[in-house]
């Protein structure tokens, strides 16, 4: 019962989560566009990283939940970045294959390093023994697998999805 009610309220809480980061996207991004490829890139890492989870035999529990938790808000920075950066290339007058190119090129490297920084940061809770290992090692786990699947989406997905949503958008240098 406890397990059941613990999960509805995890369902409940990453619903309005969904709403409301979607909601703040639309709202600073302007773009219903760039909102729904941000929305979909972000169930897609947390649900990579579930599989990955369970091909290493850890259980959806409250640490690993509390990772994904955690590495949402990263998950929502990448995807932005790449998108940003694409726009603004269209902007500038680039024509969209090019602009998706260079755009998401001139990110690449950044990007990499800042989810690299972040997987650093867990690395310590590898070396942990006894209860504290069997606590915070799938978290560890949890946030990681995201971060790596986020940063893929974001080379990957965000850019293909960028080409399939803004082709017939014009763009006018300047504004």
């Amino acid at each position: 019962v406890f397990v059941e009610a613990s999960l509805k309220g995890v369902q409940l809480e990453a619903t309005i989560a969904a709403l409301l980061t979607g909601l703040m996207i639309l709202l600073f991004l302007g773009s219903w566009r760039s909102t729904v490829i941000v929305a979909v890139s972000i169930p897609l890492s947390i649900l990579a990283s579930i599989l990955v989870l369970q091909i290493l035999g850890e259980t959806l529990n409250l640490m690993t939940l509390g990772g994904l938790a955690l590495s949402v808000g990263i998950l929502v920075d990448q995807a932005i970045v790449t998108i940003e950066n694409i726009e603004r290339h269209l902007h500038l007058g680039t024509k969209l294959n090019e602009a998706i190119l260079v755009g998401a090129g001139e990110i690449g490297v950044p990007a990499f390093v800042s989810t690299l920084c972040i997987c650093i940061v867990f690395v310590p809770m590898f070396f942990l023994s006894g209860v504290a290992r069997y606590l915070f090692v799938p978290m560890a786990e949890a946030v990681v697998f995201a971060m790596i699947a986020s940063y893929i989406l974001s080379r990957t997905f965000v850019p293909t999805m960028v080409m399939l949503l803004m082709r017939g958008v014009q763009t006018v240098a300047g504004s």
